[in-house]
């Protein structure tokens, strides 16, 4: 027989038979008891790229121009945010076939990770911050706001144009990521925000247009974001998991109509 597992938590001592202590220790916090705190140091990990480069630049360890590591360091820390926030549902997916795989008692059902779920928001908006602050930088240090030298990139420099349209696809979703806007839209909601994946396209392109000659660093950006597509486009054509619970987890078992006018994926 397996070994038994027992947690003490909430007062109460819950024992399983399959996965391991400190799996459902995780699970169970990570679940019920600090949403809150996962969120806190969500946001608090989003802005720590900030924090490390303007670190380096006060300390003169930005290299020899530190004002284009500034501009490269933030739309760098865009895109990686912003594969990371794609890579979120998938991530859900993947902890739902193991804990299956493996019997565990908990993280079976898709309700058990919505903590995970919860984090895209912070990642996603992170993306959009560095996005901002990316474009922000190149239009005072590049541009010194002049629209007569933007429109000028925009016509001979195809890695501006990639770039403007992809930050121009991620400001509506990240201006819609609230509650009040999931409700007002409703099913237009998770339309509106597929433009992400074009957005993440563009993002890409910008970065393969603007690496230098022998740069392979945008190899590693560009697998991550096929790998992440052809997720998308499998997920489309191959049996899904059971239905029981979606993303809200209110309900511990939902009719296939109530599952399917669900708004987040």
């Amino acid at each position: 027989m397996p070994a038994k597992s027992r947690i003490f938590t909430g007062g109460s001592i819950l024992t399983g038979t399959s996965e391991p202590a400190w799996v459902e220790g995780i699970m169970l916090v990570c679940a019920h008891h600090l949403p809150r705190l996962l969120l806190c140091a969500a946001c608090t990990a989003m802005a720590l790229p900030a924090l490390c480069t303007g670190a380096a630049m006060l300390q003169g360890q930005a290299g020899v121009n530190p004002l284009e590591h500034l501009i490269r360091s933030s739309g760098s820390w865009a895109l990686r945010l912003l594969l990371l926030a794609l890579a979120i549902a998938p991530a859900r997916h993947a902890g739902v076939r193991l804990a299956r795989s493996r019997a565990w008692r908990r993280g079976k059902r898709m309700s058990d990770w919505n903590w995970l779920i919860r984090l895209r928001r912070p990642v996603g908006l992170g993306a959009f911050f560095y996005a901002a602050a990316h474009l922000g930088l190149y239009a005072a240090l590049d541009l010194d706001f002049s629209l007569e030298e933007l429109a000028s990139d925009l016509r001979h420099k195809p890695f501006i144009a990639t770039g403007m349209l992809s930050f121009l696809l991620l400001a509506p979703l990240a201006v819609t990521s609230t509650d009040g806007w999931m409700k007002r839209l409703q099913r237009n909601w998770k339309r509106l925000h597929w433009l992400v994946f074009p957005a993440a396209i563009l993002a890409e392109s910008h970065f393969f247009l603007l690496s230098k000659t022998g740069v392979t660093g945008w190899r590693i950006y560009a697998l991550a974001l096929v790998a992440l597509l052809v997720y998308r486009v499998l997920r489309g054509r191959v049996p899904t998991l059971p239905t029981q619970d979606r993303i809200d987890g209110t309900v511990a078992e939902r009719p296939p109509q109530a599952a399917a006018s669900d708004i987040r994926q």
